[in-house]
């Protein structure tokens, strides 16, 4: 599943790490965007994000905030 190596990134080295990761493996915008909306959707992942008027939906960036998933 994808979502381990955002978990194992975050044991070793926390939500910078994961953000790093996802910088590492998206470095298009949109694409990390798209990524970061999946973390979210599963509900381990609080996600900051930033809006802009520039996009239709206004989000143009988004970091990991927190990992929710305390017990797994």
């Amino acid at each position: 599943m994808t979502d381990d190596i955002y978990k194992q990134a975050y044991r070793e080295g926390g939500v910078e790490a994961v953000n790093a990761l996802l910088k590492e493996l998206f470095p298009d915008m949109s694409e990390r965007v798209r990524a970061t909306e999946a973390m979210e959707k599963t509900g381990f992942w609080e996600i900051d994000w930033h809006y802009s008027s520039r996009n239709s939906d206004g989000r143009d960036l988004g970091r990991v905030k927190a990992y929710l998933g305390y017990n797994d």
